[in-house]
């Protein structure tokens, strides 16, 4: 029987290749034809992709693979400037928003656990 990290790894490869199907090939406009906007349709992608690496590598830190992710974006759009498609900085933005979309909720809990493990000493007086 297959585990469960190996059925998600396995998930998030193909939704990596599909994505990068999308994203360099010949432009096919699916974003039009599911009615969403460009820049909607790159956040939410990068927004997946970042959240499915979190599910395939639990023991690496976000981080990193946030700016493994922030690196896959930024050479797609490199790559899709090179072979006739549109590569520009708003299309890197939106997929930076989804990446910090996805990022961010961890991102607020690591914080409020280091605040509640501090000693009471060290926390500043509250009015």
């Amino acid at each position: 029987m297959i585990n469960r990290l190996t059925l998600i790894r396995t998930a998030v490869a193909i939704l990596g290749l599909a994505l990068a199907a999308l994203l360099l090939g010949p432009d096919t406009h699916l974003e039009d034809m599911l009615g969403v906007s460009d820049k909607i349709a790159h956040a939410a992608a990068f927004y997946t992709l970042t959240l499915g690496l979190f599910a395939c590598f639990p023991r690496n830190r976000r981080t990193d693979l946030g700016l493994i992710v922030i690196l896959i974006g930024g050479g797609t759009e490199v790559i899709q400037s090179l072979v006739g498609r549109d590569g520009n900085f708003p299309d890197f933005a939106a997929d930076a928003t989804g990446i910090v979309a996805a990022m961010l909720p961890a991102t607020i809990e690591r914080v409020r656990i280091s605040i509640r493990q501090r000693p009471a000493a060290a926390r500043p007086a509250q009015a």
